[in-house]
C-alpha cells in the first residue's frame, strides 16, 4: 500500500487549492454552501481561497468527499490529473506498481475535449 510523505500531502493540498474555486463553481456553492457541506467553516474555505490559511490534509478530504459524489467535479479532478496518479493508488489502497482504476462516467460530448489529457491518466 502507498504511504503519502507529509511533503506530498502539502503539495496535494496546495495543487487542490489552486483549483478550489472552480471546484465550487463547478459544484454551484458558494462558500457558505461549500462550508455546509463539507464540515468546514465558511471562514475557513474563505481564508483558503484567499491564501491566508494553507490547506491542510483534514480540509483537503473533506472537501473530496463532496467533490467524488459530484460526477462534474470528480470528472474535472481526474482529467485534469489535479491531485495524480499517485493519488488515486493511495486512495485505492493500491501498491506502487498497480494502476489505479479511476472510475468515472464522462460525458461522451466532452471526450474530444478531453482526449489530449487522457494520456496523463494511464
Amino acid at each position: 500500500m502507498i504511504y503519502l510523505s507529509k511533503e506530498e500531502k502539502a503539495e496535494m493540498c496546495a495543487q487542490l487549492t489552486q483549483h478550489l474555486p472552480k471546484l465550487r463553481k463547478l459544484l454551484n456553492l458558494t462558500q457558505e454552501d461549500l462550508a455546509r457541506v463539507s464540515g468546514l467553516s465558511r471562514v475557513t474555505i474563505s481564508q483558503i481561497e484567499g491564501g491566508k490559511v494553507k490547506m491542510n490534509w483534514l480540509h483537503l478530504n473533506a472537501i473530496l468527499f463532496i467533490c467524488n459524489a459530484n460526477m462534474k467535479t470528480k470528472e474535472y479532478l481526474y482529467t485534469n490529473n489535479v491531485l495524480g496518479k499517485r493519488f488515486a493508488r493511495f486512495a485505492e489502497l493500491k501498491e506502487e506498481d498497480e494502476e489505479p482504476e479511476i472510475n468515472i462516467n464522462i460525458d461522451v460530448n466532452l471526450l474530444t475535449k478531453y482526449k489530449p489529457l487522457i494520456k496523463y491518466l494511464r
